[in-house]
């Protein structure tokens, strides 16, 4: 066996804890297992929330009507385990250690629904809402998703705030090898929890503030609970609105917190992250004449750089810095007042500092995204 074979075989510390899902679209056995328990965990809460939504959604129904929005979709990518040129190269040459993966390129059908029903109160709207997600992968069956998030929003003139709670049951990775001692390789997936707060405050005609709070919770899979951990995202940020389009920038601090890895006897996985983003977003043109009310089409190109930095002192994680960049570069048309098209190009890199070779070779990657979609207001 060569020595980069060696290397693929995936020790318990050469995983991605909390891999770059930059997009959140994508998704045991009766064997013995080191802590076995259930995907996810904490889940008392979740008929709570809902209740709520139903409630809210209910003492409404007199004062508001039912807005609604179906999408339909379509993704590829050409890198859908974000592999590095060393494993995409071992995986062309045959190696069993990647024979999990059917392709490395994929594409990806997405259905989406979102339900919101606007309640007027004096100089009030308060916006109850819900989203449910269901995608799946062709070629990838394990890559699929069901998520749903339940919303409530509170609008002023001149500003607003919402809460939001997000459930992402199954978030599937890659495969690696196992923490059971059994060497086998096993699906490398978690559930997350979403909480998130945001407000907006527009203090001139021109001129929008904007913050959010976002904490996570990630259980993996009882194969890899060693991963388990929660982040905690601040963001801050500002939108001009320019005659003939519109400038946003953000700022946002990140910490990964890697909850279980001293219970397990792992490696540290924790991380801290800058993150910067800049968005231009053109103004809507109409199709021909003066008028966008009825067709239009709006480019976009946004563009964000994470500088994240691992708090381990082990030898995988020691000195070892990302630097993620996405481009993204997109295309709304509007082809009447109640149905619109979108078109979209992602590009992810991300470059990895290491003093550990290894890491050099494994964890760098490039990836292309595009998709296109159909949304129908009902």
């Amino acid at each position: 066996m060569s020595f980069t074979e060696e290397i693929s075989s995936e020790t318990k510390s050469q995983r991605e804890i909390y891999p770059d899902q930059q997009e959140d679209m994508k998704y045991p056995e009766e064997k013995k297992v080191r802590n076995p328990r259930s995907l996810a965990r904490k889940k008392n809460f979740r008929p709570i929330i809902l209740c709520l939504s139903l409630f809210l959604l209910a003492f409404g129904m007199a004062h508001a009507q039912l807005e609604g929005e179906i999408s339909l979709g379509a993704g590829y990518s050409d890198n859908l385990f974000q592999l590095s040129d060393d494993d995409l190269s071992r995986w062309e040459n045959g190696s069993s250690a990647l024979d999990w993966a059917e392709t490395t390129d994929d594409l990806n059908l997405f259905t989406r629904v979102d339900l919101a029903y606007p309640i007027p109160y004096r100089w009030w709207t308060f916006t109850p809402s819900v989203t449910g997600t269901i995608s799946q992968n062709l070629s990838n069956k394990d890559k699929y998703r069901t998520d749903s998030i339940a919303r409530i929003r509170v609008d002023r003139h001149y500003w607003s705030i919402s809460a939001l709670y997000g459930y992402y049951p199954h978030i599937y990775y890659r495969h690696y090898k196992d923490s059971d001692g059994s060497g086998d390789h096993e699906q490398y997936s978690y559930s997350r929890n979403l909480y998130r707060g945001d407000i907006i405050i527009r203090p001139m005609k021109h001129f929008t503030a904007f913050g959010n709070l976002r904490y996570e919770d990630l259980y993996y899979n009882k194969y890899f609970s060693e991963a388990d951990g929660n982040r905690l995202t601040t963001e801050l940020g500002a939108r001009y609105h320019f005659p003939a389009f519109t400038l946003q920038g953000s700022y946002a601090f990140r910490t990964y917190d890697n909850t279980r890895y001293d219970e397990l006897n792992d490696d540290d996985g924790s991380y801290d992250s800058n993150i910067y983003r800049c968005v231009l977003r053109m103004k809507e043109m109409p199709f021909s004449g003066d008028s966008t009310k009825n067709q239009s089409w709006q480019p976009y190109l946004e563009l964000s750089r994470e500088d994240r930095f691992y708090q381990g002192d082990s030898q995988w994680y020691g000195g070892r810095e990302y630097c993620i960049y996405n481009t993204t570069a997109g295309l709304d048309l509007k082809l009447h007042p109640d149905w619109k098209l979108s078109l979209d190009y992602l590009h992810i890199y991300r470059n990895v500092e290491s003093p550990n070779e290894s890491v050099l070779r494994l964890k760098e990657f490039s990836e292309n995204r595009f998709s296109a979609s159909v949304s129908h207001k009902f």
